[in-house]
């Protein structure tokens, strides 16, 4: 009994050797695009960049590692996922590396973009690899796990890059995570290297069995189960990825008019940002527990409400679980959608459904908070919080026409 107890954590690994792998590749991808922040004060100085500048590189990082999630997810669909995400990883490694030897701002901005094409592949492809290979058990936990590990690199390499910029320049810090990457990336490969071609042969030919059951019932090559209900679902997606994202912009102004200084509104933020990293972990499991319909609805009016809460509320102290609690529910979400997107799509076409899932994602994103701006400057601050709980409240009567969806399925069979 006690050999199995020493043994246990060891039997864990080996069991989730593929979540911890795709996780630990987010954790690298993620934290990568945070390394980019603290450098930008001493990349502006040496360069001698107007702001305008520093946010052009800035965004152009950011818009190469994720506009070409569904062409990749797409085009690179017959490779073996596992090996496209190492490779994710020690493309980014080697931009970094470009990135510190670049002699001019022309140029780091060219390798920035090169750099930054790596990153498409993690997001759609590490959740539909996650889905796939724990398609009938703890599905949304795996998720969820996948989905918080981001949240880690992007805690943790901010405060390695302080550290790092203690003792050495921004060229150096960019050289020390290129060559971890690059260290990262071949010893992963040896890790997966024995099971990678098995692993992706067995899961098609599962697929295949599976979707001989139901070969009428796939869209094209797309891989949808039912068309209907990946738009209700993408609809959903639009509204909660932009009420996160319109929350994170303006937020910090609604703490300035409740007489909260500048300079303290980053703590109130972490605040939301760590109560999202429990929801994207926690909400995995609850979905798991209770079915992902049930948790889009407890989640979204839960958001609704703390987004009201959190205006008219004034307390200090009750504002710190107001942020929190929103935070949890607010990002929860999203785990919650991922793993709703493996029910839509066949599992061997779920590379382009998480990728195509993903860019509607993004495209929200981009517009939400122009838009929201737009309602803020005719009828001002406290108009965008009054729109957005009622629009993120409008997630509420689709997720239950997905749900009438599923009980007319069901009648049909």
């Amino acid at each position: 009994m006690s050999n199995q107890r020493c043994l246990s954590p060891f039997l864990w690994i080996k069991e989730n050797k593929y979540l911890l792998g795709t996780s630990f590749s987010h954790l690298m991808i993620d934290g990568f695009s945070m390394v980019i922040y603290p450098l930008l004060p001493l990349i502006a100085r040496e360069f001698n960049l107007t702001l305008s500048k520093v946010g052009i590189l800035r965004t152009t990082y950011s818009l190469s590692t994720s506009f070409l999630q569904l062409p990749v997810s797409v085009f690179l669909e017959p490779m073996s996922e596992i090996i496209l995400i190492i490779m994710g990883v020690l493309w980014v490694s080697f931009g970094f590396l470009l990135m510190s030897v670049s002699p001019t701002f022309l140029i780091l901005l060219i390798v920035s973009f090169i750099a930054g094409l790596g990153g498409n592949v993690q997001h759609p492809i590490g959740s539909a690899f996650v889905s796939r290979v724990y398609d009938k058990n703890r599905r949304g936990s795996s998720l969820g796990f996948l989905n918080f590990s981001g949240d880690i690199g992007k805690t943790i390499f901010p405060i390695i890059v302080s550290s790092i910029l203690t003792f050495y320049l921004w060229r150096n810090c960019l050289f020390i995570f290129g060559v971890f990457g690059t260290l990262v990336s071949i010893l992963m490969f040896y890790i997966y290297r024995r099971s990678i071609k098995g692993l992706h042969k067995e899961d098609i030919k599962t697929d295949s069995s599976s979707m001989s059951k139901n070969k009428g019932s796939y869209y094209g090559k797309w891989g949808i189960t039912s068309v209907p209900k990946f738009v209700v679902l993408s609809i959903i997606g639009v509204i909660d990825a932009t009420s996160r994202v319109v929350i994170l912009t303006y937020l910090p102004f609604l703490f300035i008019q409740k007489g909260i200084k500048a300079e303290k509104t980053g703590v109130y933020l972490a605040i939301l940002l760590t109560g999202g990293s429990a929801g994207k972990l926690g909400c995995g499991f609850l979905s798991d527990r209770f079915g992902y319909l049930p948790m889009i609805l407890i989640t979204e009016i839960l958001t609704s409400l703390s987004i009201l809460l959190i205006y008219f509320n004034n307390n200090l102290i009750l504002l710190i679980v107001l942020l929190f609690i929103g935070g949890f529910v607010l990002n929860g979400t999203s785990t919650v959608l991922y793993t709703t997107v493996a029910e839509l799509v066949s599992t061997e076409k779920r590379n382009r459904g998480y990728g195509l899932f993903y860019t509607i994602y993004l495209i929200a994103e981009a517009l939400g908070p122009v838009a929201f701006g737009y309602i803020g400057q005719v009828w001002g601050l406290c108009s965008i919080y009054f729109v957005l709980s009622g629009f993120t409240f409008l997630i509420v009567p689709f997720a239950i026409w997905l749900k009438s969806m599923n009980g007319r399925q069901i009648t049909q069979q």
